[in-house]
């Protein structure tokens, strides 16, 4: 390889300086963080009344909401929100205070089952990193767990857990034409009752995992049980241990009788969000 004169040297240093930073700058470009065109985030004034949230049009609103739970929404993943065992370090208030955010971001489509879409959680990551100054870190950490797993011997489930044999209806191929529930996609959760249609296992799970207050721990699937399933359960929503509220059986219970399926407690790893630092807003 020729020798390079003192001249030479420098200017190919300096190529490789201008050629690194204009990669850096590319990167930089790249990782920038996704934002609303505008938001406004204030204490909220109308009180429980007032709750809601929503996406559509390219315009999100929500109201009466915590930062707790904008956090585990905006910091989940695979369209899922944290549950509280997922949050570590985070002070009381963030669960108390309520607040209303109004914001505008065009161009992201609407979600057919009504969820906020993933586009639009980052953003929210964007405006409580700005307004609340956010500062935040996964881990994974080992916890108590719930494993779903088959309750008989046999492998057989239960009467309130059936295999869909044709395909349910997607919302946003309804067309105002009315459907019944039992044939559409999707399903709700209240105290005491799940229903759902066209879901998986793993569906269920998070759903006992996310929305059932009795249930304080993660719950993961390890049935084994592939492909989708209709599925109905009524159960006590009052503590374990307590009175039963007529003829309702524990969730516990209702799990094994009516689904055949039942959960036990393991340890396992999970990801955590650990909260850094955060603050409140200030108005505007």
């Amino acid at each position: 390889m020729p020798r390079l004169s003192s001249r030479e040297f420098v200017l190919l240093l300096v190529l490789i300086v201008v050629a690194s930073a204009a990669q850096l700058f590319s990167q930089n470009r790249l990782e920038q963080k996704p934002e609303f065109e505008v938001a406004s985030m204030k204490p909220n004034s109308g009180g429980p009344e007032s709750g809601m949230t929503k996406f559509s049009g390219g315009r999100y609103i929500t109201r009466y909401a915590t930062l707790k739970q904008l956090i585990l929404g905006a910091y989940g993943a695979r369209g899922r929100s944290l549950s509280d065992r997922q949050l570590v370090a985070a002070p009381a208030w963030l669960g108390v205070d309520r607040f209303d955010i109004e914001a505008t971001v065009p161009g992201i489509p609407d979600d057919s089952r009504g969820m906020i879409p993933a586009a639009v959680e980052l953003r929210i990551r964007s405006l409580l990193e700005e307004r609340c100054a956010l500062v935040a870190h996964y881990e994974q950490r080992e916890l108590p767990l719930y494993a779903l797993v088959l309750a008989r011997r046999d492998g057989s489930l239960g009467p309130k857990l059936r295999r869909r044999t044709t395909p349910c209806v997607p919302a946003d191929t309804l067309n105002g034409f009315p459907v019944k529930r039992t044939e559409r996609c999707g399903g709700r959760i209240q105290p005491g009752f799940m229903q759902a249609n066209g879901g998986t296992i793993d569906n269920i799970a998070y759903g006992i995992s996310q929305f059932v207050p009795d249930v304080d721990r993660v719950v993961v699937d390890r049935t084994g049980l592939v492909g989708f399933f209709d599925v109905e359960l009524t159960w006590s929503d009052l503590p374990p241990g307590g009175p039963t509220r007529g003829d309702s059986p524990s969730l516990f219970t209702a799990l094994e009788e009516q689904l055949g399926l039942k959960l036990e407690p393991i340890k396992g790893f999970v990801d955590v969000l650990v909260i850094d630092h955060i603050e409140k807003p200030t108005p505007n």
